[in-house]
């Protein structure tokens, strides 16, 4: 009689909240043992750079450090060279170029540092630069690719890859129909900029034999009768 008591004793609540309770604390040196994993598998990873990867990782923060610097040609020189690195792996990218994942920290100190800048060539290819960075490091729908490339040198596009083009080519599309649905009847939608740069990317298409992609990125900013003049013999 006394077994089966004691085999449907009900627990009090207190006896539930401590239940309850260890597994929460369970669950926080858990939280915490993953962290330290976390931490020490990004410190063996930065361990286990080839020489070559370190050097290129060191040289593309000492430029960075460098953008900030007062002197004009000190910051030209190290703009030179993150573009150099930059440009010579994206000409053909199957992944995520290594200096755009060594950069990925720097972008927004980079961004934050262009705001700072005065208007000048520094400032245009800074926003060159950043252009190409926000290909992989934009938050979703900004088009902060498409805003920076406004900002800098419409020309030489196809200099940073296919991929780039076709990465700025999708935010144009996206950038005009924003403007279009946001137009009213007292102001009317402003694409000129966006034209201008549509004007540039057309030919690099049709030149890459991206035909389909020119017809696409035309057909998005309703231009298609530029492909009439583009391809007059």
């Amino acid at each position: 009689m006394r077994e089966r008591n004691r085999s449907n004793h009900h627990p009090t609540m207190e006896e539930e909240k401590d239940a309850i309770a260890i597994p929460v604390e369970d669950n926080k040196k858990d939280n915490k043992k993953k962290d330290k994993k976390d931490k020490d598998k990004d410190k063996k990873d930065e361990d286990e750079l080839s020489p070559e990867d370190k050097a290129l990782l060191e040289g593309l923060e000492l430029a960075v450090l460098r953008v900030k610097d007062a002197d004009q040609a000190i910051v030209s020189n190290a703009l030179e060279h993150l573009r150099k690195e930059i440009r010579s792996s994206t000409t053909s990218m199957t992944s995520v170029p290594k200096p755009l994942k060594f950069l990925r920290p720097h972008y927004g100190p980079l961004k934050e540092e262009y705001e700072k800048m005065a208007e000048s060539p520094q400032k245009i290819e800074l926003a060159d630069i950043l252009s190409v960075l926000a290909m992989t490091m934009q938050a979703p729908e900004e088009r902060e690719s498409l805003k920076f490339k406004l900002l800098g040198n419409s020309s030489d596009l196809g200099s940073w890859g296919h991929e780039f083009v076709r990465s700025l080519t999708g935010e144009i599309g996206q950038e005009y129909n924003a403007r279009i649905l946001a137009e009213s009847d007292e102001q009317e939608a402003s694409t000129g900029d966006l034209l201008e740069l549509v004007k540039v990317i057309l030919p690099f298409h049709l030149q890459h034999h991206a035909e389909a992609e020119a017809v696409d990125l035309l057909i998005e900013v309703q231009q298609l009768k530029l492909l009439l003049d583009e391809t007059k013999v």
